[in-house]
Order: structure tokens, then C-alpha cells, then sequence
């Protein structure tokens, strides 16, 4: 059943500057936490998003976890977050004691709905954590509107734009949008590092007190002394070497994913009962995965059947993300969590994610396209 090559779902797009600054940093023995491209790493990115300060982190989980510490969220706190997301954003709420407290998204941008926030809001809110999905920014501003209009101006809005580098609303870019924002450059981003994270936020002292969390809180008057429990949270100088030249990439990285995305959308907007992203007037978008929600899919089980069909064809696909609602740890009654986040529920199960690693050909897009929509007939 096999037609051609395997198509992977990403792959990172690699190149002689980052072998060169891989080299360099091994030459000169900087392998470690320290080194002069982590600095320089910060410096641009926070240039390139428009913040005046940049952390680098080890992963964008830990990313998110640090600016909740760092703000002081613990147990008997709630913090609002989709249902719809990765399981990691969650997790780093949950890591602090507080408690997740379950969004629903909107119906054509399936990102987190302001409507929905200032229904979950509760004295017991300290923060929301939007998060830019598949590349398309939450509604931040929005979202600020809603809290004002509510008198909620203490509610902390930190942006998860682990999927969102490039993109922005009105002008302002993925990282600027909240109070403080969480990156991934893990291997699947537009970015990557391999592994990686970073922070950013215009919050001076926010920024400083991340720098020292990350680093053990070593005191910087009397080395080794270490006033409060805190964490290995660095990333290499290696990594941050790769994540230089992927920075320097940027721009033809993103125009890539941008072909390959009109490319699907074009496609897809021909054929009846297949969904695609909606992208407000307002937003920038940079894409980070192709995702399809189908009409013609009853539920997960025919979505899963339809992924093995690909999978046969050596098309390499990923389901949505699992409604984090209606996971084990935050849901001990799964009949009684069902209706509460409806609109997540209905476009979770449906959705698949297409390849769109930068590296793709046309060609290469075209196969998954045919071959998608050919196995889709065999359902609805």
C-alpha cells in the first residue's frame, strides 16, 4: 500500500551555521550553562519579539512552571487555562499546587474563548494562560478586555506561545501579547534547539527573578549561597548555539511553512465538510502544523482508523491535542467533566494534523493532500 518515501509529521531544517556555531562553542570548551551564545541567543530574541528581556530556559514546560512560581501561584490558587493544548501547560499549573481550570475555545479559531475566562473566573484566579495554537495567536487583547470589564486587573495573563513564533495580533508579536510569555524549541518547532525554552517579558524585575530561579537562586553577592529552593532550569550554550542560527533562518523558515500551509488551504477549501484554522483579520499568522478538523469523522475512533490509513501510505499525521479536561489526573469522573467545555469536545476528536515540517516540497505536500483526500472517502 505504500506509495513513495515516508512523509514525517516535522523535521527540523538544519544547515552549515549551525554546525559552525556547534563547533565553536565545542572548540572553545563552552558546553555547559555558560557561554557567550546564550547571551547573545537572549539578546536576539528578544529583539525579534519585541520585549526587553529574554531567558533562556530548558524546555517551554519548565518555561511555563518558572513564571508561575516566579509570580508566587501555589496551592488554593486557580489558574484558567484551554482545554484544548498540549498536556504540558497544564502540568506546569499543576506542578505549582494550584488548580487548572478548564476553557472552552472558539469554534473557528480553536483557540481559548474570552467568553469562556470570564465564566471560569473566580476569587480564588491568579492567572490566565492563553495558548497560541498551531501557530495562531489567542486573543489576548480580548482577553485583557474582558478582565478589565470584569475589575480582574491582578489576574496575571501569561502567554504559552510554545507554537507561535512568528506570528502576532495588531502588530504586537507571539511573546508580547501577555505579561510574560513561555517558548518551546523543541525538535518540532519553527524554532528548535532540540530541547529548549525561553521567557520573555518587559517586567524587569519579573525577568531577574527567572534568571535567579533558574540558576539553584544562587546569590549573586556571595556565590553558592542559595537563599531559597530553586531549580536547574538552564540551558546549554550548545543549544543555544543551534538556536542562534535557526534564528538567523527565521524569516525563510517561516515563508516556507507559510507556502506549505496555503498550499493545504487552498486544497481544502475546494472539498466540502473539511475545516481549516480561521485566521482574524487582524492576526499574523505563522504557521506552525496544518491541522484539519472532518466533518465526515464520527468521533476518535474513525479519526484514529483514518491516521492508519495515512500511516499505510507512509503519510505520517498526529491527532489533536487529548481535551485535558478528560485526562485521568484532572478528571476522576469523566461522565460528570462531559458538556462542561463543549466546543472542545466537538472539534477535538475530529482533528488531524498534516506534515509541515519547513523542509516539505510542493510535491511532497500534493502527495498528502491526494492521499487525505482519497482515504477520507471511505468514511461519511
Amino acid at each position: 500500500m505504500v506509495e513513495g518515501p515516508f512523509i514525517p509529521i516535522f523535521a527540523p531544517v538544519l544547515g552549515d551555521r549551525e554546525l559552525d556555531l556547534v563547533a565553536e562553542a565545542v572548540k572553545t570548551g563552552w558546553i555547559s550553562s555558560c557561554g557567550p551564545f546564550l547571551a547573545q541567543f537572549e539578546s536576539a530574541f528578544a529583539k525579534a519579539v519585541g520585549v526587553a528581556r529574554a531567558e533562556t530556559i530548558c524546555n517551554g514546560t519548565s518555561a511555563l512552571y518558572v513564571v508561575l512560581h516566579g509570580i508566587g501561584v501555589g496551592p488554593g490558587d486557580e489558574v484558567i487555562v484551554p482545554s484544548q493544548t498540549f498536556v504540558a501547560t497544564a502540568t506546569a499549573i499543576q506542578y505549582t499546587g494550584a488548580r487548572p481550570v478548564f476553557a472552552d475555545i472558539r469554534p473557528d479559531t480553536w483557540t481559548i474563548d474570552p467568553a469562556s475566562v470570564v465564566e471560569k473566573l473566580s476569587p480564588k484566579t491568579r492567572a490566565v494562560v492563553p495558548v497560541d495554537l498551531f501557530g495562531l495567536c489567542a486573543d489576548i487583547p480580548a482577553i485583557r478586555r474582558e478582565l478589565a470589564r470584569c475589575k480582574r486587573d491582578d489576574v496575571f495573563i501569561l502567554e504559552d506561545a510554545a507554537e507561535a513564533f512568528g506570528s502576532g495580533i495588531g502588530g504586537v508579536a507571539a511573546g508580547a501579547l501577555g505579561d510574560a510569555a513561555a517558548f518551546s524549541f523543541y525538535g518540532n518547532k519553527t524554532i528548535t534547539t532540540g530541547e529548549g525554552g525561553m521567557v520573555t517579558t518587559s517586567r524587569a524585575d519579573l525577568a531577574d527573578r527567572i534568571c535567579f530561579l533558574k540558576n539553584y537562586a544562587m546569590s549573586a553577592e556571595k556565590r553558592y549561597y542559595h537563599p531559597e529552593l530553586a531549580f536547574n532550569f538552564r540551558m546549554t550554550n550548545l543549544q543555544a548555539a543551534i538556536g542562534l542560527a535557526q534564528l538567523a533562518s527565521a524569516i525563510d523558515l517561516i515563508s516556507r511553512k507559510k507556502r506549505i500551509n496555503d498550499r493545504y488551504r487552498a486544497a481544502f477549501a475546494r472539498e466540502e465538510g473539511i475545516h481549516v484554522q480561521a485566521v482574524p483579520r487582524d492576526h499574523v499568522l505563522a504557521p506552525w502544523l496544518m491541522m484539519v478538523v472532518d466533518d465526515r469523522l464520527k468521533g476518535e475512533d474513525e479519526r484514529d482508523l483514518l491516521m492508519r490509513r495515512l500511516l499505510a501510505r507512509n503519510i505520517d499525521t498526529r491527532p489533536m491535542f487529548y481535551p485535558n479536561h478528560l485526562l485521568p489526573m484532572w478528571c476522576p469522573d469523566r461522565e460528570a467533566a462531559r458538556g462542561s467545555v463543549p466546543v472542545t469536545e466537538a472539534v477535538s476528536f475530529r482533528g488531524i494534523g498534516l506534515p509541515s515540517g519547513a523542509g516539505l516540497t510542493d510535491a511532497e505536500v500534493d502527495r498528502v493532500i491526494e492521499t487525505y483526500l482519497a482515504e477520507r472517502r471511505a468514511f461519511g
